[in-house]
């Protein structure tokens, strides 16, 4: 079954959960605020801006040495973030049916094709994102332990191997989710199987952590771009009958997936700046760098994602709020991450953007159109039994998994063509939504509640019963966002981001 929806600017379609209640505010202390505004804005923006400019050197001067020259192997414990896990233990029991060599190194964390590479597992992590940014409500969960009691959903990202797209969503998922996210490094150089390798590892070991052993039958996946490429790969490698014992998985998420890699215009614009000999050799850097910045990163920051800006603006002016951002602790959290964002999103050298294109899209990308191509074929073979195991896990993956597909309608890559295409060619357990006005880049951002989306395709995780809170008109002058949640005029401050009611790191204790 097919579903369609489209989330309007002008639609009340979404709510947001467990807002804090609307008070009336008085026209009068409203006129009363408005000389402040122009102040106050300057202000913010004088805030964010210095502490982005020298968030990074303050940062790396009170880096102990020590911590500086650690072996990334040893993936140290943020005082945020307690439990990244990097390896396997020799003490997972093994059944009957899963006592194949391959799985016995997989479960016991010997990776076939890391003879050679293992130095990549330095640059890859599996991480709580809101634990990272000391999200209060998942702090207290996780010491408490609660979150083992939720499905687990793990984010997989797209090219640049960040977590920042969707990052907004993730306090509201985690109303319903123990979110993961995956993060890869520009220096990791792993290959396609060796990503995927890594994600069915991590997912055994943290089923064997949650389940005590059982099977674990309650894990999502979510990828974005690049990401909705190898979580579909995951998907169908989970899907093989070994898997079963310790995996059961429930439902995948793809957000404009780049499945279409082949047929966009990125294919043809992007390999040949990877390519490129420079005219100057002292000087290829630069030329990189300015190929890039006017020919690729406009196809995702132009006026397709003119909506973006807006949005940014009105946030900035205190008018506006996306509408998972429904109390405090959510837009102290929004403002947390944003001042981090120069720290976390790094410019792509060349070597890193050439292999990630040659090894990751391209390869991921021809992977996919074969499975494809062999998934038509054995659909109009009646006895499939001498069909290949890989094939035969993509057809119980199409006919039995239940697929989200979130595209933007502006996006660059032909996301709402691909949409189509993998609704009526893969998967028969389809819903697509789209994002009106939102581009590659904005589709998880301040338009879309995703959680309450989910709700509705998976029914089983709305453990709660929550249905939304009441309506609320989404003005078409706040360009998809919503009035914000306490009708305040000046909005949160930066330095209450950090305030003890809005901020939490994990207790070790």
């Amino acid at each position: 079954m097919i579903m369609y929806e489209v989330s309007s600017s002008s639609s009340s379609t979404w709510y947001a959960q467990f807002s804090t209640p609307r008070h009336e505010v008085v026209m009068s202390g409203r006129r009363r605020h408005q000389s402040y505004r122009p102040f106050l804005m300057a202000m913010r923006l004088f805030l964010i801006f210095t502490t982005a400019l020298l968030s990074y050197p303050i940062a790396a001067a009170f880096t102990p040495p020590a911590l500086m020259s650690q072996p990334q192997h040893v993936h140290l414990l943020s005082s945020c973030n307690p439990y990244i896990v990097d390896g396997f233990s020799d003490e997972v029991l093994l059944t009957e049916e899963s006592k194949s060599s391959e799985l016995k190194d997989l479960l016991r964390g010997k990776r076939p094709h890391r003879v050679a590479k293992e130095k990549n597992n330095d640059y890859i992590q599996f991480v709580s994102p809101l634990l990272e940014d000391g999200y209060p409500p998942a702090v207290l969960e996780r010491e408490a332990q609660h979150h083992r009691f939720k499905p687990l959903l793990l984010y997989i990202p797209g090219f640049d191997g960040t977590i920042l797209a969707p990052f907004l969503q993730f306090p509201s998922l985690s109303e319903e989710f123990d979110v993961r996210a995956m993060k890869i490094d520009n220096a990791d150089r792993s290959t396609f199987v060796e990503l995927k390798e890594r994600i069915v590892e991590y997912l055994l070991q943290e089923c064997k952590n949650r389940s005590g052993g059982n099977v674990c039958d309650r894990v999502y996946l979510m990828g974005e771009s690049f990401g909705g490429i190898l979580s579909t790969e995951v998907a169908i490698e989970l899907s093989k009958p070994k898997y079963k014992v310790f995996i059961d998985l429930k439902g995948l998420v793809l957000v404009n997936p780049a499945t279409s890699y082949l047929r966009s215009i990125v294919y043809k614009l992007a390999p040949p700046i990877a390519d490129a000999k420079p005219s100057i050799p002292a000087l290829e850097g630069a030329e990189y760098a300015l190929r890039l910045l006017t020919e690729v990163v406009p196809l995702f920051l132009g006026e397709r994602e003119h909506r973006f800006v807006q949005q940014l603006i009105r946030i900035t002016l205190f008018k506006g709020l996306p509408p998972v951002v429904n109390n405090a602790q959510r837009e102290a959290y929004m403002g947390r991450v944003a001042f981090a964002i120069p720290l976390r999103l790094k410019f792509m050298p060349k070597d890193t953007f050439r292999w990630r294109l040659n090894k990751w899209m391209d390869v991921g990308s021809r992977r996919f159109e074969d499975r494809l191509e062999a998934l038509r074929a054995a659909r109009d073979v009646k006895d499939t039994i001498n069909v290949d195991v890989d094939t035969q896990a993509m057809l119980k993956m199409s006919e039995e998994l239940r697929t989200t597909i979130v595209v933007g309608e502006l996006d660059a890559m032909p996301s709402l063509e691909e949409a189509e295409r993998l609704s009526s060619e893969l998967f028969q357990k389809a819903h697509v939504h789209v994002v009106k006005g939102s581009g590659h880049i904005s589709t998880c951002g301040g338009s879309l509640h995703l959680i309450e989306l989910l709700r509705e395709v998976f029914p089983e995780i709305n453990l709660s019963g929550c249905s939304g809170r009441e309506s609320c008109k989404i003005l078409e002058e706040l360009h998809g966002l919503e009035p914000r949640y306490d009708n305040s005029p000046i909005g949160m401050m930066p330095w209450n981001y950090w305030s003890k009611d809005n901020y939490r790191q994990v207790n070790r204790d």
